[in-house]
């Protein structure tokens, strides 16, 4: 008994030993196959395909039915134009398994390659003949077709595919898209419009693909032809739709409102196609077409849901329109731009709209911003701060826990500096800070301008400790304005009497004192021994010469800071404002051009770099 027990667990252990040696040789075969893997891609990526094409001869015999290995040898046959080996290979492979489409596939690409062009295409008519009644082998050869860009044959070959799918719309794409990458842009449309046809859902795909070449030549006329056929025969709305969106691509805004209005007639809408149409055109600033689309909707659907959207809309659209004349006809341009009035009459009328919404619709939150873009008009347009202020107040006490009141107290702070009442305006920006629910921007912003006023006052450590907290918020606008101020304190602190006079001349910048300001920045700026004060009061002096358009004292300065290699505190901002001042000021674009090209050459990590460049794109446009 104890022998036959000895004899077995024998066997076994002799079974495991055998077992592990042939774990032990796999394994090794295994490293072996991957060693020379890696050794024929080195190969490849040196170039030496020839020593690359041996490695993967060798790894093709080790394992014939690995198709990495038989893909990889024929792309290097091809590759080193061995094109006769590449069909000897690829045949042989097509007697061993007979039914695999993509050996026809390759075989058709060598011998288009070749310039065998009736080959190439008997090849893909075999690997179709596979399965003739399965639109899988259309879509693989058709595809091989592509790669080798025999559109014609692609065509066919996808055309024939569309009579054996249950879901033709996927020759469809590809019919579309070959015919749009072949200028063929009628062709394409009527491809697009038949999958919208077959299902209305593929609308947005359809408009996603159209993007890519509607900018082409002869593409939006040829596409526009299509879809308005297709839209005056169907009764599909996705037609208009589409009309109106290659319409707008191509910023024919006036052709695209008429599109949605005659398709909200014919299909008896409630207004949505509009409502959406008035919503892109103002997102791009198409203004007067927004305004149109509103109108359009208050005239005509009176119980629409949209009618309390479009009447603010309608408002707050002709107020960005007249804001647009506004900003072409003054220099905001100019960093310190003086208040000045242009169309008031047509401002107060849309403050009429605003209130007439207000009246309307009453105890309706959207009201409370129709009163904020009152108060906003009467402070930015109209130039009345004693209404503006009382408009603000009536905000705060409607909607005390809004963000508008946050930001009626920061407007009414604003309204307060612009006075001389430093006090109140201190009062009325820590209120801001009691806003739980108000914006990062509207909390860093209101304690920028607490530290302004400290600064203003003289108290600079308790400036320095806020300007702190406000640089926290990188993101905000007036971010490297605080950092700026941060640095002149730190810089100057103990010269503090110069100090003093420089807050002093900057509050007068802020009451529009530009003359009182002048003075003592001049004062400030001759004064050689200042040092780092000396630049912050020249770039100053600049901004208000700039602002009186004195342009000649403006660009003397400037080019002194910019060429000033000591400091070099403002040389990248000098030059941007210099540039600005040739472009605007002087009207002179070639030399503007040539001061944004060297600011983007000298400075290309300047917080000025991207304005630049969009101005020097602007200037060229505009040039031709």
């Amino acid at each position: 008994m104890r022998n036959t027990s000895y004899k077995f667990g024998f066997r076994v252990l002799l079974f495991l030993f055998v077992l592990s040696g042939a774990h032990v040789t796999n394994a090794q075969i295994d490293q072996s196959l991957q060693n020379k893997i890696r050794l024929a891609q080195t190969y490849e990526a040196a170039g030496q395909l020839d020593k690359a094409e041996q490695m993967y001869r060798e790894l093709l015999a080790a394992q014939p039915t690995d198709n990495f290995y038989f893909e990889s040898l024929n792309r290097l046959l091809v590759a080193q134009k061995k094109y006769e080996q590449s069909i000897r290979l690829l045949q042989q492979k097509i007697k061993q398994t007979p039914g695999d489409y993509n050996l026809y596939g390759l075989l058709g690409s060598t011998y288009y390659i070749m310039d065998q062009t009736q080959k190439a295409y008997e090849a893909w008519e075999s690997g179709i003949a596979i399965n003739p009644d399965s639109y899988i082998s259309y879509r693989v050869m058709a595809n091989y077709a592509i790669e080798n860009r025999a559109f014609d044959k692609a065509i066919d070959i996808l055309k024939r595919g569309q009579q054996h799918s249950n879901d033709p719309i996927i020759f469809s794409m590809d019919l579309a898209n070959i015919y749009a990458a072949n200028m063929r842009f009628t062709d394409a449309a009527k491809e697009f419009c038949n999958m919208i046809s077959k299902n209305a859902l593929q609308l947005q795909a359809v408009k996603n693909r159209m993007t890519a070449y509607l900018s082409r030549p002869d593409a939006a006329a040829q596409t526009i032809e299509v879809v308005k056929d297709f839209a005056e025969s169907s009764n599909q709305k996705e037609f208009f739709d589409l009309l109106s969106f290659v319409y707008q691509t191509v910023q024919n805004y006036k052709e695209a409102f008429n599109a949605v209005t005659e398709a909200e007639k014919k299909f008896n809408g409630n207004g949505t196609g509009v409502f959406v149409f008035a919503q892109d055109a103002y997102r791009n600033r198409k203004y007067e077409w927004a305004a149109d689309a509103y109108n359009f909707i208050l005239k005509n659907y009176p119980n629409s849901p949209y009618m309390l959207t479009s009447e603010l809309g309608y408002a707050r659209t002709m107020e960005a329109a007249l804001d647009q004349k506004f900003e072409e006809q003054s220099e905001s341009w100019k960093p310190i731009a003086k208040p000045v009035l242009l169309f008031t009459d047509e401002y107060t009328k849309i403050i009429s709209a605003y209130q007439k919404f207000i009246n309307t619709y009453k105890n309706n939150p959207a009201g409370i911003e129709a009163l904020f873009r009152i108060a906003e008009i009467y402070r930015n347009r109209i130039l009345d701060y004693s209404k503006a202020d009382e408009t603000y107040g009536e905000i705060i006490n409607a909607a005390p826990a809004s963000d508008y009141a946050a930001q009626s107290f920061i407007a009414r702070g604003k309204i307060a500096l612009h006075a001389g009442d430093l006090e109140n305006a201190k009062v009325y920006f820590e209120k801001v800070s009691s806003f739980k629910t108000t914006t990062p921007d509207n909390l860093s912003l209101a304690t920028y301008m607490l530290a302004k006023i400290e600064f203003w006052k003289g108290k600079f450590a308790q400036s320095l400790s806020l300007l702190k907290q406000a640089s926290q918020n990188m993101s905000a606008d007036f971010a490297n304005d605080a950092l700026e101020l941060s640095s002149l304190i730190v810089s100057t602190k103990k010269d503090s009497i110069n100090l003093v006079k420089y807050a002093e001349a900057d509050l007068d910048v802020i009451q529009n004192k530009l003359q009182d300001a002048a003075i003592e920045f001049k004062t400030l700026a001759d004064n050689q021994n200042l040092f780092i004060l000396n630049d912050f009061a020249k770039i100053k002096l600049a901004e208000i010469y700039i602002a009186e358009d004195n342009f000649s004292d403006a660009v003397k300065t400037l080019t002194e800071l910019s060429e000033n290699e000591k400091t070099a505190i403002f040389d990248d901002k000098a030059a941007f404002l210099l540039a600005r001042c040739y472009e605007f000021g002087i009207k002179d674009l070639q030399k503007a051009s040539q001061i944004f090209e060297k600011l983007l050459e000298n400075f290309p990590n300047s917080l000025y770099f991207d304005r630049a460049r969009d101005e020097l794109n602007k200037i060229q446009t505009k040039n031709g």
